[in-house]
């Protein structure tokens, strides 16, 4: 009777991480589908060299 025990108790923990795991896969997917997505584009945008020779956005 132990070992039944056990191994409901092996079977409960596995099940567990199992939920675990899943979830976390599935927030690290959420936050790479957001890294992935494109920022907004530099439309219009003129660069202008700078004195120090580095070319910066323009300001209006």
């Amino acid at each position: 009777m132990p070992q039944l025990i056990a191994i409901g108790l092996i079977g409960g923990l596995v099940y567990y991480a199992w939920r675990a795991l899943k979830r976390e896969m599935a927030r690290i997917g959420n936050e790479v589908a957001e890294k992935e997505k494109p920022n907004k584009p530099l439309s219009g945008t003129v660069l202008e060299k700078g004195p120090d020779g580095v070319y910066r956005p323009r300001r209006d």
